[in-house]
C-alpha cells in the first residue's frame, strides 16, 4: 500500500518541482551573440512553446528596432528586461505571465505594451508610454476582471516618468496616483476608486469603454463629449498622440467619444461619483456651489431627493425642512458628474430655536433676533430698577 501511495505522490509532485527553462539573451554592439532586439525577436519566434520559458534580455546598447516576445496564443512564463540605463526608441511588446523591467529608458518614440500579465514589476525606469491590456485572441477585452493593484508594482520614480498610461480590459484601480499622467482607455470597463486623476481620454478602438470613477481627486474637472471626429476636441486627442503625449494640448480633463463616424461606432461613457455626508438643522441652508468640490456657477444642476418632506433645493441651495434623514443626488455636466449626499437633519435644541427666532421692528420694518430683543428688555429693566433705587435713596 505504501508503495502505491509513494507512486501517486511522485506523479502529483513532479510538476511542482519542474522549473521553467531560463533563456538569456545579451544584446550589445560587439562581443555578444545578438546585436539588436530584432535578432532576439527572430530567435524567440523559432521557439514553438514559451509557456515553460523564462526569458531574460540584457540590453547593453541603445535600441531602435521593434521588439516582441510571445503572442496571445503563445505566452511566455516570464520576461525580464534589464535595460542597464540604455534607451529603446521603438515599441516593445510582451505576452507573458510575469514581466519585470529594470532600469530601462524609452524616448518619445518608445512605448511598452504588456498583454495578459499576472504580475508586472517596473523598477527605476523611464518609460514614457505604457499600455496594459487584457484581451482575447480577437483583440476584444477579456471577460475576466483584473485588479491592477494586485498586479502592478511600479516604484514612484518610474511612475513619475510616465506620460501616458493606457488600459484595455475589465480593470479595477484603487488608491493610485495618476496626477501627472493622461489615462487613455481603449476598451472594456474601468472602475477607479479613491485615486488621483489628471486627464482621462477615451479612445475606444477595440470596443466601447465604460469608465466609473469613485471618490477620486482631480486637478480640475472639465468634461466634454465628442460628437464627431471632425470636432476640435477629437483633434486635441490626435494632437496628444502625434505630439508624444504632451498633455498641454488638452483643453478638457475628461473626454468621452460618442462620434457616429468613429470606428465600428464604438463609444465611451464616463461617470464620476462623489459620496458625501452632511448634517443640518431645520431651516439651515447649504450652498451647493461651495459645497460640491468641482462645481462651478456656470454648470446647470439636476437633483433628486428621496424624501422631499425633509429637504428641498432652491436657487442651488439645499434647505433642511424637518428632522430626519434622506439621500440627495445632484448631477452636473449633463449627468456625468454625480454627487450622492447622505443628509441628516438633526433636532434643534431650545437654545438653537431661540437663536433663529426673529421679531419685526414696528417702526423700521426690519427683523432682529428674538434673543437680542429679550436681552435688551432685560437690560432696560435692570437699568430702570437701578435708576429708581438711586433716585429713592437720594430722597
Amino acid at each position: 500500500m505504501k508503495k502505491y501511495i509513494s507512486i501517486l505522490l511522485t506523479i502529483f509532485l513532479i510538476p511542482i518541482f519542474v522549473n521553467a527553462e531560463t533563456l538569456t539573451y545579451d544584446v550589445c554592439e560587439s562581443g555578444c551573440e545578438y546585436a539588436s532586439l530584432g535578432d532576439v525577436r527572430t530567435a524567440i519566434r523559432n521557439l514553438s512553446d514559451l509557456s515553460d520559458k523564462d526569458i531574460v534580455i540584457n540590453v547593453n546598447r541603445d535600441i531602435d528596432n521593434y521588439f516582441e516576445v510571445g503572442s496571445i496564443d503563445n505566452m511566455a512564463n516570464s520576461v525580464t528586461i534589464n535595460g542597464n540605463g540604455y534607451t529603446v526608441n521603438s515599441l516593445i511588446e510582451a505576452y507573458t505571465d510575469i514581466v519585470t523591467v529594470n532600469n530601462l529608458k524609452t524616448n518619445n518614440d518608445g512605448e511598452m505594451d504588456i498583454f495578459n500579465a499576472q504580475k508586472i514589476i517596473i523598477n527605476n525606469s523611464d518609460i514614457k508610454r505604457l499600455w496594459i491590456a487584457y484581451r482575447d485572441s480577437s483583440s476584444k477585452p477579456s471577460i475576466e476582471e483584473v485588479n491592477l493593484n494586485d498586479i502592478l508594482e511600479i516604484d514612484q520614480n518610474s511612475l513619475n516618468n510616465l506620460n501616458a498610461f493606457a488600459l484595455l480590459g475589465n480593470i479595477i484601480i484603487e488608491n493610485m496616483d495618476f496626477s501627472k499622467q493622461v489615462l487613455m482607455l481603449t476598451g472594456g470597463t474601468i472602475n477607479i476608486y479613491n485615486s488621483n486623476i489628471n486627464k482621462v481620454t477615451s479612445v475606444p478602438i477595440y470596443e466601447s469603454v465604460t469608465i466609473n470613477i469613485y471618490n477620486s481627486n482631480f486637478n480640475d474637472l472639465k468634461y466634454v463629449n465628442i460628437p464627431s471626429t471632425d470636432s476640435t476636441e477629437w483633434n486635441e486627442i490626435l494632437q496628444l498622440i502625434n505630439l508624444k503625449f504632451d498633455i498641454s494640448v488638452l483643453s478638457h480633463d475628461i473626454y468621452d467619444v460618442n462620434a457616429t463616424d468613429f470606428i465600428e461606432q464604438y463609444k465611451s461613457t464616463t461617470m464620476i461619483y462623489f459620496d458625501k455626508e452632511t448634517k443640518l438643522k431645520p431651516s439651515d441652508k447649504l450652498n451647493l456651489a461651495k459645497y460640491l468640490d468641482y462645481y462651478t456657477e456656470d454648470k446647470e444642476i439636476e437633483y433628486t431627493i428621496e424624501d422631499e418632506s425633509i429637504a428641498k433645493i432652491e436657487n442651488k441651495e439645499l434647505i433642511a425642512i424637518k428632522e430626519g434623514s434622506t439621500k440627495v443626488t445632484v448631477t452636473t455636466d449633463d449627468g456625468h458628474v454625480v454627487y450622492r449626499i447622505n443628509l441628516v437633519v438633526e433636532k434643534e435644541t431650545i437654545s438653537e430655536k431661540i437663536d433663529k427666532m426673529t421679531i419685526k421692528v414696528p417702526i423700521t420694518g426690519s427683523k432682529v433676533k428674538a434673543w437680542v430683543v429679550v436681552i435688551s428688555v432685560i437690560l432696560l429693566g435692570v437699568i430702570g430698577v437701578c435708576s429708581y433705587m438711586l433716585i429713592k435713596r437720594k430722597k
